[in-house]
């Protein structure tokens, strides 16, 4: 089985260093629609890598594949994203994260 990866510029060339062969570069969201769409039909795909930036603007795409997608931060860092459930909790105890 083999891993797929989809990222920006940096990002592929750094597991295309690291040895892995299907390492696809996409600039904006309908190359990164086809290359998913293509990535999921391969049986010899067993899991894909994504960096965090491209997943979030394909996020509905994403979720009806039937392969492990792993997201990764890009060269920008990771992205801040709220977790819903601990909003919840510290709404419900009223603690003021600021």
């Amino acid at each position: 089985m083999k891993i797929g990866v989809v990222g920006d510029r940096e990002t592929a060339i750094g597991f295309r260093l690291a040895g892995l062969t299907d390492v696809y570069e996409v600039k904006n969201t309908e190359d990164a629609v086809k290359v998913i769409n293509e990535l999921s039909n391969n049986d010899n795909i067993a899991f894909i890598i994504i960096t965090e930036r491209i997943a979030e603007s394909i996020k509905d795409k994403i979720k009806n594949i039937n392969k492990v997608v792993v997201e990764i931060p890009d060269k920008h860092g990771k992205l801040e994203r709220v977790d819903p459930i601990k909003e919840l909790i510290r709404k419900a105890i009223g603690v003021s994260m600021k």
